[in-house]
């Protein structure tokens, strides 16, 4: 059996990471060579979720359904399989000053008895590489979203110089020049 762990600091809120990992849609986009994370029935998310998984792990691909089996908000995600490639996960999150610490737990068995275990050896360095450049994914990505987000709630919200300054008046035109009265004009008249 193998065992995985990696902790990756976030600079990022810990409810922006716990969300953007509890929405299912995101998990292919962060997880290096999984292909499919589609829920099995009606809930998508919390304890008691079902999902059907294939990984790619070199030549092979793995699949299983998994049940979600811990949901704390803001604190962890966890899911052991039902079916297929045998996995136990879990994503845990706590706060660091103003990001997040972000730690992936896995477990997991290849399929195939002695030959799965010899397999799994091989496979080990595949997987662990498929899973940390998966923890740096998700990283990138929530920390893009919430630079974006930022940026679009500072080009919504008017600056403070903006608001307290009046608008700047237009410049007035010259008058048209007098029409001239003196002794030359009079001597022109003439």
């Amino acid at each position: 059996m193998g065992r995985i762990t990696i902790t990756e600091q976030i600079a990022a809120p810990l409810e922006a990471v716990f969300a953007y990992v509890d929405e299912h849609t995101n998990t292919t986009r962060y997880m290096k060579d999984l292909s499919r994370w589609a829920p099995v029935g009606s809930v998508t998310h919390g304890k008691g979720a079902k999902f059907a998984v294939a990984m790619k792990a070199g030549p092979m691909t793995l699949s299983s359904v998994v049940d979600i089996t811990t949901w704390s908000e803001n604190n962890a995600i966890g899911w052991t399989s039902r079916e297929g490639f045998k996995q136990n996960g879990k994503w845990t999150f706590k706060q660091k000053g103003e990001g997040t610490e972000a730690t992936f737990d896995m477990d997991y068995e290849l399929p195939g008895g002695i030959a799965g275990r010899v397999l799994s050896r091989a496979a080990d360095p595949i997987v662990r590489g498929n899973l940390e450049q998966s923890v740096r994914n998700l990283r990138s990505q929530v920390e893009k979203g919430v630079k974006q987000a930022a940026a679009k709630h500072r080009a919504a919200k008017p600056s403070p110089e903006r608001a307290s300054k009046p608008a700047p008046k237009a410049a007035a035109k010259p008058a048209a020049k007098p029409a001239r009265n003196g002794p030359r004009a009079a001597a022109k008249k003439r």
